[in-house]
């Protein structure tokens, strides 16, 4: 189950599960060391309970045989309390391991999903751009919840039955080892069902949980997309996408209770033809004096009690199987390899600043078959501005995504301060380095709490500077709580330009000493822009900076421009060399300038500067 693979449609379907029940069960009781006393304690009560069950029927027959039958009335004043205590003490301990094993399934899902959340934060990027969000988060909510029941019911479950199955077992050889044996006879039937039908019942509830986070990623997915699918009148064609997956996750469970449902009308036949069995011998062995009507009594109840364990035991194990492919996939994703690998801490190499950063033949695709960026070389020296410049596709983003080691190159290597940036804890790294992004995103919380999310220790007044700083302290005032206004989820109840705005004041306050925007004013309007370019100027000043804007005030603050195409450096140096080159970059200076000149942007067309 090891490896790295993304949570697709068609990667969730096209796997194959080998990992072994015990395998899995040893893994998950790892999850149970905290709780060891209360499963315990749990345990233990479950079987107390199972014996005062099965006490019951032998009381029934000392009555009928030491009682009733010779007239000893007398003999009721202790028998009474007896079965008193027997039945009182058989409720109390129910309720004891009734909570034990409700705390041992609470306790082990909270620790699956906490060791969730942690592998997923340091899991490598890929994980999330090429899987489905919807399928990813039904791990630790769908599948761990079908554990959690089986914990709390199905578990109890198991050990109660088979504890009472044991016991009235071990008493109906004791009563008669002639009527026990007849009583066994259907057992092979039963076992050789059991475990044939498993394997079916185990494939069909995985089906089902694959169905069921296929459905979840439909409804995040709409859910995420909802502005899109209103502004092109799309709801019909988005309630009908997720109707199909819900259809699908109803086809999914019908089927596998369908096959779990085949247990009980078969355990019935046995139970009823196992009954009449023992009653028929039972009544000639009772007429031939070899047992007494006591003896037929308790045999018929124990043989309830034998059958009803039985039954319950084939929904446990309906629950089990459920339990068990929630848990594969649940260790699907906690063993997915994490590509990015920190460095271990004998071998790392801190640092306490980023002085250089240097790219030496760097190659890199996505898909290795498919090169995202050629060849790429370039070096930026202490508080140098460099601007990337290119078109859509050419790997300008690639080249961040490389440089903050959220993917690690194929080939070549990335240097800060003259060391791979392997060696240089991941930590580290990004301690010193801040992204601002096209598309900021920005947490439901206060607007405050969003601005310090870098540095949490950071007092208010640092806050106030840093929105001040960066133009954004007089937009934040005419909110409705100013600064303790909450964003709602998505950013919906502020302006792109503002959300921007907030996440520069976020990174000043972060004070990096490598900044590096992507298309970071791209989504802001051009008056927007005028506010911050004093501020951007201020936010550049005494650290190193890379650049990726199409914007010319932007890139006119850098010095120096590389330009890429189709992953591959073509252009370098600045702007004024580049401009005389009339190469790429120049098209695109002449193509911007008529933009904001408002002129054509046919950038072969002469202009009267020309």
């Amino acid at each position: 189950m090891s490896g790295f693979r993304s949570f697709s449609a068609s990667a969730e379907q096209s796997v194959k599960r080998t990992a072994p029940d015990r395998t899995l069960i040893a893994r998950l009781l790892k999850y149970g060391k905290e709780v060891h006393r209360n499963l315990i304690l749990g345990a233990t009560c479950i079987i107390i309970s199972s014996v005062t069950s099965l006490c019951v029927p032998y009381l029934h027959k000392v009555a009928i045989d030491q009682i009733l039958t010779p007239e000893n009335f007398a003999a009721f004043i202790w028998w009474i309390p007896v079965f008193v205590l027997v039945v009182v003490t058989q409720y109390l301990v129910h309720y004891i391991q009734l909570y034990q094993m409700r705390i041992v399934g609470e306790r082990v899902v909270s620790d699956m999903r906490e060791e969730i959340m942690n592998k997923l934060q340091i899991i490598s990027l890929r994980y999330f751009s090429e899987g489905e969000i919807g399928r990813i988060l039904s791990r630790p909510i769908s599948d761990a919840n079908v554990i959690r029941i089986f914990l709390r019911m199905g578990l109890t479950t198991i050990i109660l039955d088979a504890s009472a199955f044991i016991g009235a077992l071990v008493i109906v050889f004791y009563l008669n080892v002639k009527l026990a044996l007849a009583c066994l006879a259907i057992l092979p039937v039963m076992a050789i069902m059991l475990l044939s039908m498993g394997l079916i019942v185990r494939k069909r509830h995985r089906l089902t949980l694959t169905a069921t986070s296929g459905l979840t990623s439909k409804m995040q997915e709409n859910l995420s997309g909802m502005r899109v699918i209103k502004a092109f009148v799309k709801e019909d064609k988005g309630s009908e996408e997720v109707g199909k997956y819900n259809e699908e996750v109803m086809r999914s469970n019908l089927r596998a209770i369908f096959v779990s449902s085949i247990y009980q009308p078969m355990l019935m036949v046995m139970r009823v033809f196992g009954t009449a069995m023992i009653l028929w011998f039972g009544a000639l062995m009772v007429m031939s004096g070899e047992i007494t009507i006591g003896v037929l009594v308790a045999f018929t109840e124990y043989q309830f009690n034998f059958f009803r364990p039985l039954m319950e035991l084939f929904n446990a194990y309906d629950q089990y199987q459920a339990a068990m492919a929630g848990t594969e996939r649940i260790f699907d994703l906690l063993d997915t390899t994490v590509e990015v690998e920190d460095v271990s801490p004998d071998k790392a190499v801190e640092i306490e600043t980023i002085n250089e950063v240097e790219f030496k033949n760097v190659n890199f695709g996505y898909d290795k078959r498919i090169p995202v960026i050629k060849n790429v070389s370039f070096h930026v020296g202490s508080n140098e501005k460099l601007a990337l410049v290119g078109p859509t596709g050419s790997g300008k983003s690639t080249m961040i995504n490389l440089l903050s080691r959220f993917y690690d190159p194929l080939d070549g290597e990335v240097i800060v301060n003259g060391h791979n940036i392997k060696e240089i804890p991941i930590s580290s790294l990004r301690e010193h380095m801040s992204i601002v992004l096209q598309d900021s995103f920005l947490f439901p919380v206060s607007v405050k709490d969003n601005i310090r999310f870098g540095r949490p220790e950071a007092s208010d007044e640092e806050v106030v500077e840093a929105a001040k700083a960066v133009g954004a302290h007089d937009f934040i005032m005419r909110l409705p709580d100013g600064y303790e206004y909450v964003i709602k989820e998505g950013s919906s109840n502020i302006s792109i330009g503002q959300r921007q705005l907030i996440s520069f004041a976020r990174t000043l306050l972060m004070n990096p000493r490598l900044l590096i925007l992507d298309e970071a004013t791209s989504s802001i309007d051009p008056y927007t822009e005028l506010v911050i370019q004093t501020a951007l100027k201020k936010l550049l000043e005494n650290r190193l900076a890379i650049i990726i804007a199409h914007r010319l005030s932007t890139i006119r603050l850098c010095d120096k421009i590389i330009v890429l195409d189709h992953g591959e450096i073509v252009e370098s140096g600045t702007h004024s060399e580049l401009m005389k080159k009339g190469g790429l970059y120049s098209s695109f200076y002449r193509m911007q300038f008529r933009e904001e000149a408002g002129l054509t942007t046919d950038v072969n067309m002469p202009t009267k500067a020309e």
